[in-house]
Protein backbone atom coordinates (compact mmCIF):
# COMPACT_ATOMS: atom_id res chain seq x y z
CA UNK A 1 0.00 0.00 0.00
CA UNK A 2 1.36 3.40 -1.00
CA UNK A 3 0.71 6.30 1.39
CA UNK A 4 0.70 9.85 0.00
CA UNK A 5 0.61 12.60 2.63
CA UNK A 6 -0.82 15.83 1.26
CA UNK A 7 -0.77 19.27 2.83
CA UNK A 8 -4.49 19.84 2.46
CA UNK A 9 -7.65 18.73 0.66
CA UNK A 10 -6.76 20.61 -2.51
CA UNK A 11 -3.31 19.08 -2.86
CA UNK A 12 -4.75 15.63 -2.12
CA UNK A 13 -7.34 16.15 -4.87
CA UNK A 14 -4.69 17.38 -7.30
CA UNK A 15 -2.53 14.32 -6.71
CA UNK A 16 -5.52 12.06 -7.29
CA UNK A 17 -6.40 13.95 -10.45
CA UNK A 18 -2.92 13.56 -11.94
CA UNK A 19 -3.03 9.81 -11.35
CA UNK A 20 -6.49 9.53 -12.89
CA UNK A 21 -5.75 11.88 -15.80
CA UNK A 22 -2.68 9.95 -16.88
CA UNK A 23 -4.54 6.64 -16.68
CA UNK A 24 -7.48 7.93 -18.74
CA UNK A 25 -5.23 9.49 -21.37
CA UNK A 26 -3.43 6.16 -21.65
CA UNK A 27 -6.72 4.21 -21.86
CA UNK A 28 -9.73 6.47 -22.66
CA UNK A 29 -12.11 3.49 -22.47
CA UNK A 30 -11.12 2.36 -19.00
CA UNK A 31 -13.64 1.05 -16.44
CA UNK A 32 -13.94 3.50 -13.53
CA UNK A 33 -15.68 2.92 -10.20
CA UNK A 34 -17.13 6.13 -8.79
CA UNK A 35 -17.78 6.63 -5.07
CA UNK A 36 -20.05 9.19 -3.44
CA UNK A 37 -19.13 11.37 -0.48
CA UNK A 38 -16.92 14.35 0.25
CA UNK A 39 -13.49 12.73 0.21
CA UNK A 40 -13.21 12.24 -3.59
CA UNK A 41 -15.29 15.32 -4.49
CA UNK A 42 -12.20 17.45 -5.18
CA UNK A 43 -10.97 14.88 -7.68
CA UNK A 44 -14.30 14.98 -9.50
CA UNK A 45 -14.28 18.77 -9.61
CA UNK A 46 -10.82 18.83 -11.16
CA UNK A 47 -11.88 16.22 -13.71
CA UNK A 48 -14.88 18.32 -14.73
CA UNK A 49 -12.73 21.46 -14.94
CA UNK A 50 -10.22 19.64 -17.16
CA UNK A 51 -13.01 18.56 -19.49
CA UNK A 52 -13.87 22.21 -20.20
CA UNK A 53 -10.58 22.62 -22.05
CA UNK A 54 -10.34 19.01 -23.24
CA UNK A 55 -13.86 18.04 -24.40
CA UNK A 56 -12.78 14.52 -25.36
CA UNK A 57 -11.71 13.81 -21.77
CA UNK A 58 -13.83 10.98 -20.28
CA UNK A 59 -15.86 10.80 -23.51
CA UNK A 60 -15.60 7.00 -23.71
CA UNK A 61 -15.09 6.26 -20.02
CA UNK A 62 -17.15 3.38 -18.62
CA UNK A 63 -18.51 4.02 -15.11
CA UNK A 64 -19.94 1.86 -12.33
CA UNK A 65 -21.27 3.17 -9.02
CA UNK A 66 -19.68 1.75 -5.88
CA UNK A 67 -22.66 1.52 -3.53
CA UNK A 68 -26.07 2.86 -2.53
CA UNK A 69 -28.27 3.34 0.53
CA UNK A 70 -31.52 1.38 0.68
CA UNK A 71 -34.77 1.89 2.56
CA UNK A 72 -34.83 5.67 2.29
CA UNK A 73 -38.15 7.43 1.89
CA UNK A 74 -39.16 7.95 -1.73
CA UNK A 75 -37.72 11.16 -3.10
CA UNK A 76 -35.00 11.44 -0.45
CA UNK A 77 -32.07 13.57 -1.57
CA UNK A 78 -29.69 11.59 0.65
CA UNK A 79 -28.71 9.09 -2.02
CA UNK A 80 -25.39 8.11 -3.50
CA UNK A 81 -27.05 8.43 -6.90
CA UNK A 82 -27.85 12.13 -6.50
CA UNK A 83 -24.38 12.81 -5.14
CA UNK A 84 -22.65 10.99 -8.00
CA UNK A 85 -24.94 12.53 -10.63
CA UNK A 86 -24.31 16.06 -9.33
CA UNK A 87 -20.55 15.80 -8.83
CA UNK A 88 -19.50 13.41 -11.57
CA UNK A 89 -21.96 12.03 -14.13
CA UNK A 90 -23.56 15.31 -15.23
CA UNK A 91 -20.45 17.56 -15.13
CA UNK A 92 -18.52 15.00 -17.18
CA UNK A 93 -21.45 14.36 -19.54
CA UNK A 94 -21.35 10.59 -19.03
CA UNK A 95 -24.00 8.92 -21.17
CA UNK A 96 -26.50 6.45 -19.71
CA UNK A 97 -25.08 3.74 -21.96
CA UNK A 98 -21.70 4.07 -20.24
CA UNK A 99 -22.97 4.19 -16.65
CA UNK A 100 -24.07 1.23 -14.54
CA UNK A 101 -25.87 2.06 -11.32
CA UNK A 102 -28.41 0.80 -8.83
CA UNK A 103 -31.67 2.57 -7.93
CA UNK A 104 -31.79 3.70 -4.29
CA UNK A 105 -35.58 3.27 -4.32
CA UNK A 106 -35.67 -0.17 -5.91
CA UNK A 107 -38.30 -2.67 -4.80
CA UNK A 108 -36.07 -5.54 -5.90
CA UNK A 109 -32.66 -4.96 -4.27
CA UNK A 110 -31.50 -8.58 -4.53
CA UNK A 111 -32.28 -8.72 -8.25
CA UNK A 112 -30.67 -5.35 -8.84
CA UNK A 113 -27.51 -6.46 -7.05
CA UNK A 114 -27.43 -9.55 -9.26
CA UNK A 115 -27.66 -7.28 -12.32
CA UNK A 116 -24.73 -5.22 -11.01
CA UNK A 117 -22.69 -8.38 -10.45
CA UNK A 118 -23.33 -9.39 -14.04
CA UNK A 119 -22.36 -5.97 -15.41
CA UNK A 120 -19.14 -5.84 -13.40
CA UNK A 121 -18.26 -9.33 -14.58
CA UNK A 122 -18.92 -8.48 -18.24
CA UNK A 123 -17.27 -5.03 -18.21
CA UNK A 124 -14.50 -5.68 -15.71
CA UNK A 125 -12.11 -5.86 -14.17
CA UNK A 126 -12.32 -2.31 -12.87
CA UNK A 127 -9.33 -0.22 -13.93
CA UNK A 128 -9.58 2.46 -11.22
CA UNK A 129 -11.65 2.06 -8.05
CA UNK A 130 -12.27 5.17 -5.95
CA UNK A 131 -12.83 4.58 -2.23
CA UNK A 132 -13.31 6.42 1.02
CA UNK A 133 -13.02 4.94 4.49
CA UNK A 134 -15.70 4.72 7.16
CA UNK A 135 -15.10 5.52 10.82
CA UNK A 136 -15.27 1.77 11.51
CA UNK A 137 -12.98 0.91 8.61
CA UNK A 138 -15.65 -0.04 6.10
CA UNK A 139 -14.89 0.30 2.39
CA UNK A 140 -17.91 0.86 0.17
CA UNK A 141 -20.62 -0.51 2.51
CA UNK A 142 -18.67 -3.63 3.42
CA UNK A 143 -19.04 -3.42 7.19
CA UNK A 144 -16.85 -5.19 9.78
CA UNK A 145 -17.86 -8.81 10.36
CA UNK A 146 -16.78 -12.41 10.72
CA UNK A 147 -17.14 -12.89 6.97
CA UNK A 148 -17.32 -10.50 4.03
CA UNK A 149 -19.14 -10.89 0.72
CA UNK A 150 -17.05 -11.04 -2.44
CA UNK A 151 -19.62 -9.69 -4.93
CA UNK A 152 -22.20 -6.89 -5.20
CA UNK A 153 -24.80 -7.59 -2.51
CA UNK A 154 -27.47 -6.32 -0.14
CA UNK A 155 -25.82 -5.59 3.20
CA UNK A 156 -26.71 -4.78 6.79
CA UNK A 157 -25.50 -1.40 8.03
CA UNK A 158 -23.46 -1.14 11.23
CA UNK A 159 -24.68 1.02 14.10
CA UNK A 160 -21.45 3.03 13.90
CA UNK A 161 -22.31 3.89 10.28
CA UNK A 162 -25.92 4.82 11.03
CA UNK A 163 -24.86 7.02 13.96
CA UNK A 164 -22.25 8.94 11.99
CA UNK A 165 -22.57 12.28 10.22
CA UNK A 166 -25.76 13.29 8.47
CA UNK A 167 -27.27 9.81 8.59
CA UNK A 168 -28.33 10.24 12.19
CA UNK A 169 -30.22 13.44 11.31
CA UNK A 170 -32.46 11.87 8.68
CA UNK A 171 -36.17 11.51 9.40
CA UNK A 172 -36.09 8.11 7.71
CA UNK A 173 -32.51 6.78 7.66
CA UNK A 174 -31.48 3.91 5.40
CA UNK A 175 -32.32 0.42 6.62
CA UNK A 176 -29.83 -1.49 4.44
CA UNK A 177 -27.15 -0.95 1.86
CA UNK A 178 -26.32 -2.23 -1.63
CA UNK A 179 -22.62 -2.45 -2.29
CA UNK A 180 -19.79 -3.73 -4.40
CA UNK A 181 -18.14 -6.66 -2.64
CA UNK A 182 -14.54 -6.82 -1.48
CA UNK A 183 -13.70 -9.40 -4.13
CA UNK A 184 -14.76 -7.05 -6.93
CA UNK A 185 -12.86 -4.17 -5.30
CA UNK A 186 -9.67 -6.20 -4.90
CA UNK A 187 -9.79 -7.29 -8.54
CA UNK A 188 -9.42 -3.64 -9.58
CA UNK A 189 -6.18 -2.82 -11.36
CA UNK A 190 -5.69 0.32 -9.25
CA UNK A 191 -7.33 1.50 -6.04
CA UNK A 192 -7.34 5.12 -4.82
CA UNK A 193 -8.43 5.47 -1.19
CA UNK A 194 -9.07 9.09 -0.18
CA UNK A 195 -8.87 10.01 3.51
CA UNK A 196 -10.33 13.42 4.33
CA UNK A 197 -12.91 15.00 6.60
CA UNK A 198 -13.62 14.58 10.30
CA UNK A 199 -13.65 11.37 12.30
CA UNK A 200 -11.04 9.51 10.23
CA UNK A 201 -8.04 9.75 12.58
CA UNK A 202 -8.63 6.47 14.44
CA UNK A 203 -9.45 4.53 11.29
CA UNK A 204 -6.30 5.80 9.61
CA UNK A 205 -4.16 4.90 12.62
CA UNK A 206 -5.52 1.36 12.55
CA UNK A 207 -5.00 1.08 8.79
CA UNK A 208 -1.31 1.86 9.24
CA UNK A 209 -0.82 -1.13 11.56
CA UNK A 210 -0.93 -3.52 8.60
CA UNK A 211 -3.07 -5.98 10.57
CA UNK A 212 -5.43 -7.65 8.10
CA UNK A 213 -8.86 -8.53 9.44
CA UNK A 214 -12.44 -8.73 8.18
CA UNK A 215 -13.30 -6.78 11.33
CA UNK A 216 -11.55 -3.82 9.68
CA UNK A 217 -12.35 -4.16 5.96
CA UNK A 218 -9.99 -1.40 4.79
CA UNK A 219 -7.08 -3.53 6.01
CA UNK A 220 -7.75 -5.95 3.15
CA UNK A 221 -6.31 -3.31 0.81
CA UNK A 222 -2.89 -4.37 2.09
CA UNK A 223 -3.40 -7.45 -0.10
CA UNK A 224 -3.68 -5.34 -3.25
CA UNK A 225 -0.55 -4.76 -5.39
CA UNK A 226 -1.52 -1.26 -6.56
CA UNK A 227 -3.42 0.54 -3.79
CA UNK A 228 -2.74 4.22 -3.11
CA UNK A 229 -3.89 6.05 0.02
CA UNK A 230 -4.19 9.80 -0.52
CA UNK A 231 -4.33 11.63 2.79
CA UNK A 232 -5.39 15.15 3.67
CA UNK A 233 -3.12 15.66 6.69
CA UNK A 234 -5.76 17.87 8.30
CA UNK A 235 -7.87 14.74 8.76
CA UNK A 236 -5.26 12.79 10.74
Amino acid sequence: MNFHYCQDFQSMSEMGFEIVRKAIESNPNLFFCVASGGSPSGLYHLMSEHKKSQPEFCETLRIVKLDEWGGLEKGSTFTSELDVQTKFIQPLAISNECYWTIDPFTDTPEEDCQAMRSQIQSQGPIDICILGIGVNGHIALNEPGEVLNSDFHVCQLAESTLNNGMLKTLKQPPTFGMTMGVGEILKSKMILLFIAGSGKKEAFARLQKKEISTQFPASLLWLHPNAHVLIDQNAI
